[in-house]
Parts: C-alpha cells; sequence; structure tokens
C-alpha cells in the first residue's frame, strides 16, 4: 500500500528544545533585576510545578488556552511569593518568558536545519503531515512562532488528548484525523520506545532519528533529509 502520510515527533526530531523550567523562571526573573539563589529558585520552582502536575494535566485537557496561561501565571506569583521576590516583578517576569518562548528568536526552541526543506518536499510531493508530540497546549504556539504550522493537516499534544506516546490511542487519533490506514502511514522520531515502539504497535511503519550518528542504517536515519530518499522508495 503507497504511502500518504507522515507524522513527526516534534522536540529532538522537527525542533531543538533547550526549555527547562525551573532554570528558565530563574533567568527570567534574573533579567528582570533581581537576582535570586539559583539553585534554591530553581528547586522550589521545580517543585512547586511537580506538585501541581495533575492539575496542569487537567487544564490542558479543556483545551482552554487561557486557563492554561493563568496556570502559569498562578503558579510563577506562587513561585515568587515563595522566594522572596517582588510581587510587582510578575508581569515582567510573565512578559519576558512569553518573547523567550515565542519571540522572534526564541532562546528556548530553535527549528533544525533540515526540518523546513524537508516538510516542505513532502508537501509537494502531496504527503499529509501530521506531528504527534508529548507536549501541553502551547505546541500549537510554538509550531506557529517558528513558521511550522503551515505544513500541517493535523497537530496532535498528547497533553490535550490525555494520553501520551507510546500509547497506541494516540497514534490511532492521529490517522482517524489524517483520513489515512495505519498501513498507509509512517512515523518519525528520536525516542525508540515512543515514537518507534509506538507507531508500530498500531501497524504504522516507524523510523528513528538519531542525528549523533555519522551514518543511517535500516530503520534508522541520521538527518530528516535521509527521509526523503526512504519516502519515495516506500511511496
Amino acid at each position: 500500500m503507497s504511502l500518504r502520510a507522515v507524522a513527526f515527533d516534534c522536540a529532538g526530531t522537527l525542533v531543538r528544545v533547550r526549555w527547562q523550567p525551573g532554570r528558565f523562571a530563574v533567568d527570567c526573573l534574573r533579567a528582570t533585576g533581581w537576582q535570586a539563589d539559583e539553585q534554591v529558585a530553581r528547586e522550589r520552582y521545580e517543585r512547586l510545578l511537580a506538585g501541581r502536575w495533575t492539575e496542569y494535566r487537567q487544564v490542558n485537557a479543556t483545551r482552554d488556552h487561557e486557563a492554561c496561561r493563568a496556570f502559569w501565571a498562578e503558579l510563577t506569583r506562587d513561585w515568587l511569593e515563595a522566594i522572596e521576590a517582588p510581587l510587582e516583578s510578575l508581569g515582567d517576569v510573565l512578559a519576558l518568558a512569553d518573547d523567550r518562548l515565542y519571540g522572534p528568536g526564541s532562546s528556548e526552541f530553535e527549528v533544525f536545519d533540515d526540518s523546513i526543506v524537508v516538510l516542505a518536499e513532502l508537501k509537494q510531493r502531496g504527503l499529509k503531515l501530521a506531528v504527534i508530540s508529548n507536549w501541553d497546549y502551547s505546541l500549537h504556539r510554538v509550531l506557529a512562532s517558528l513558521s511550522l504550522s503551515g505544513f500541517f493537516d493535523v497537530v496532535i499534544a498528547s497533553l490535550e488528548e490525555g494520553v501520551e506516546k507510546p500509547d497506541p490511542a494516540l497514534f490511532r487519533l492521529a490517522l482517524e484525523r489524517l483520513g489515512v490506514s495505519a498501513e498507509e502511514a509512517l512515523h518519525v522520531g528520536d525516542d525508540p520506545l515512543d515514537d518507534v515502539e509506538g507507531a508500530r504497535r498500531v501497524g504504522m511503519k516507524a523510523l528513528l532519528l538519531d542525528r549523533e550518528l555519522s551514518a543511517k542504517s535500516e530503520g534508522v536515519l541520521t538527518s530528516l533529509k535521509d527521509l526523503l530518499e526512504v519516502a519515495q522508495c516506500i511511496a
């Protein structure tokens, strides 16, 4: 059966991600001019986030992006209070975080050099494209800020769906929304379990992307550009 759709993981596959919650929060606070003890501030932020992660999953499932942003604002406020930082810094910290995450030249997210050229070529070939990522509601905004949204017919963020890779349910959902069978779809990602094993459990073809390798091998790509040849053979 010919190839009709290609799905991608996001972090480590299409986009280089540097974001680390505690470190990022401390960097934004310091940029406002308030110097915090980095280790203490980072640990308290991460502890607060971990303690509210179940709540955050529930908020994501509502697909209410305003509610998700309100969650981060409340978390940041409580964190500032916990480390005895001035609460009047809240607005500046949130504004800096927004710009560093989604603004031009984001310091936290960067498109890999091979992503756009490969996506454009696959799109030109008439293939349907999707993102299947273990990510929160912000996946949509990150893709938009990096000028990637227009390539995709379907974008699936696990926290909005209430299920994460490698659960086959997430891949079945993508297939349903793409309108293709598992035999007509290929998934590419950088995690052997979440991406390769998860996709194969539903009958999809799957390829592992390992950018650290010097040469590709069967089932393993070292660059997304390798995918163009492989997809041509499958099609």
